[in-house]
């Protein structure tokens, strides 16, 4: 198990990843009401965004946020306005949560460029160097 949860946000939309950073912090703090939760721990410390690009989330593993709520808060946070997110949705790999624009298969062919050593794909060059960079343990 790797020491955080890394959600990557795709879209055109310049506040995308801040405005899924704060339902996803909002959403984790509610959580914490609530019997089943309160030994999660929600600081911006352990949930942050990331600096260089801004366009990942990171959930560090020590605030004992398991992913089913991750990925629940996420999915809720594309309904709360589905007209704006009506192409869009959730993918988990392992500790890896991608939140964005789902291509049609037809377009994505000319549009996607690709990881060579595990395949990923993304329409983003700079999505996809720092996901190569997670293969070398830098970031």
């Amino acid at each position: 198990m790797t020491e955080r949860v890394i959600i990557n946000c795709v879209s055109n939309e310049d506040s995308f990843t801040k405005d899924v950073y704060d339902y996803l912090y909002l959403g984790l703090e509610k959580q914490k009401s609530f019997e089943e939760s309160k030994h999660i721990r929600i600081n911006k410390q352990l949930i942050t965004m990331s600096e260089e690009d801004n366009t990942q989330i990171y959930v560090d593993r020590s605030s004992s946020v398991p992913n089913g709520m991750i990925k629940w808060i996420l999915k809720s946070f594309l309904k709360s306005n589905q007209s704006r997110f009506k192409e869009y949705d959730v993918i988990e790999i392992a500790d890896t949560f991608t939140i964005g624009r789902i291509l049609n298969p037809s377009q994505a062919e000319s549009l996607l460029l690709s990881c060579e050593i595990c395949g990923f794909f993304t329409p983003y060059s700079a999505e996809l160097q720092t996901h190569r960079m997670t293969h070398y343990g830098i970031g």
